[in-house]
This record gives structure tokens, sequence and C-alpha cells, in this order.
């Protein structure tokens, strides 16, 4: 008997040494906004200088052990062959790759526009991956848009929404924006819900922000903000789109506004390290390094 107690005892402390143990990092990179094209400057935007900064972007992600790449859109700035250059440079990556819809990579030939999910390869336009004890949130926010290829019911609610937000003098339904459709909420309600179940920490990527200065932001960033608010289980929102970049800690959730890579002289892009209670990025040019701390919950869940 006493060698069966002795057992089960070291058994139940294993078990307990195991589960006590923490979860290993998560180690991404993230760039957005590359935004290549073969034309000349505009502004403080050299497109052609992209490559050179992708191709540096790259090297430093392959010389790390990454668990994954996120783009947070725009890898094109405008025309169809602009895939032809950008895309081989992707493909290069070691880490598995997961691009985010953003509203230049549809500023392209119309009879093209079907093409450009199945192009960047991937099967749906919004989607969900796992690492660890994290859940990433891919979002499109080119669901209602101006640019992206719309159905008539997509159409009918994009207008129907613009309508409603510029008639309550909400000026976030500009041309360079989009917003994410009824179904698509949906499909988020329901992984965040799964998500809490389970006890996954989640961050949501997006390209447009969800508050960002001049109408840089989704059509409906208050609704889906409203939406997110109550789920203790997000902790971020990363995204591109506003160049200049930006960062704001609202209701315990960190909104990463990552900068554009192509409108500046050096280089844009970060490594981001997840643990079981910190985000800790990585800057790598204008990009700067920062350490954001998780909470673990908040009073006001579902």
């Amino acid at each position: 008997m006493l060698k069966r107690g002795i057992f089960f005892l070291c058994t139940a402390v294993m078990w307990i040494t195991a589960t006590a143990q923490p979860s290993k990092p998560i180690r991404l990179g993230i760039l957005t906004d590359c935004q290549y094209c073969d034309c000349d400057p505009l502004g403080s935007r050299n497109y052609r200088l992209s490559t050179a900064k992708l191709d540096s972007c790259i090297d430093t992600f392959n010389a790390q052990p990454l668990d994954a790449v996120f783009s947070l859109g725009d890898m094109i700035d405008h025309r169809y062959e602009s895939y032809d250059t950008i895309l081989p440079r992707f493909r290069n990556l070691k880490a598995p790759f997961y691009p985010v819809p953003g509203n230049h990579d549809f500023m392209i030939e119309k009879e093209y526009k079907q093409t450009v999910i199945a192009l960047l390869g991937l099967q749906n336009d919004y989607y969900a991956v796992e690492r660890g004890d994290w859940l990433f949130l891919v979002l499109n926010g080119n669901d209602l848009s101006y640019f992206a290829p719309q159905s008539k019911a997509q159409k009918k609610e994009r207008n129907a929404m613009i309508t409603d937000l510029f008639s309550t003098l909400r000026f976030t339904a500009m041309p360079w924006n989009g917003g994410i459709g009824k179904v698509q909420e949906q499909w988020l309600i329901q992984q965040l819900s799964k998500a809490e179940e389970q006890g996954k920490k989640v961050i949501i990527l997006c390209h447009f922000p969800l508050f960002a200065p001049h109408n840089h932001t989704l059509f409906n960033n208050r609704e889906i903000f409203a939406l997110i608010q109550p789920y203790s289980c997000v902790k971020a929102w990363f995204c591109g789109h506003y160049h200049a970049g930006g960062y704001q800690e609202t209701d315990g959730i960190h909104l990463v506004n990552f900068h554009g890579m192509v409108d500046t002289p050096v280089n844009a892009f970060a490594t981001v390290t997840l643990t079981s209670d910190s985000i800790l990025i990585k800057g790598y040019g204008r990009e700067p390094s920062r350490k954001l701390k998780i909470r673990d919950s908040r009073p006001d869940n579902p």
C-alpha cells in the first residue's frame, strides 16, 4: 500500500508540475503597407524601394524562429502586375505566412478583382489561426468596400451603412476605408465565444484601425469595438492602413497600428513575442518597440 501511495503521490506531483509550466512563447513577424508599384514616387511614398525593404524584412524574419508571419494588408499600391514582383518575395519566408486583405490590394483592373483572395493563397477572406493557447482572427475589412468586389447584398448593406454614418456626421465611410458586414460579425462572435470557453487568448488582425486620425478607420469602427470589448479573451487589435502608426489601450485591449513600410526612408516592421502575460514588440526601422502587459480578465464579460 505504501508503494502504491508513493506512486500516486509522485504521479500527482508530476501532473501538477507539468500543468504549472508556462506555455511556450509564440513569436510572430509583422509588416504592413509594403504597397509596391513600379511607378514614380508620390510625396514620401517611394514605391519602387518597397522591394528592397521587403527583402531586408524577410531576411530578418528568416533568421529567427518565428511561428507565423502576418502581412496586415496593402502588399501593392495598384496595378495587377505588381503582384508578379511582390508575391515571389513573400514565398521566400520560412515561417507560415498569413496575409490580411487591404484596400490597395483590390485597386487593380476590374476583371482581376475577383481573383485577389485566391492569388493571396487564401480559401476565405477572413479566417482563424491557432498557435499554442493563442488564437489569431484575421478579419476582412474590405467586406463592405468601394474597391473590393461586392455582391448585391454587400452593396445594399454598404450603402445603408454609409448613409447612416454620414447622416450622424461620422466621416469614417471614406473611399479609402472599408467595413465589416453582418455575416462576418456573426462569425467573429462565434469565434470569440468559443475562445472564451476554451481559455484562449485572442489577437484580432485587420488592415483597418478601430481608432486613428484623419478618418483612417473601419466604416463601423465603434460598432466593432463595442462587439469585441466585452470578451476578456481579446488582448489586442493589430492593424496597418494609417501609415504613421499609433498605439492606445482601451478597456484592456491593446490597439496597435503598425507603421507603413512604403513611406519611410529606412524600413518599418516588427517581431512580436507573446508570453503568458505580455505582448513584446521589437520594432525595426521606424517601428517602435513596446512591452504591453496583458490583462487577465475584465469584470464585464458577456
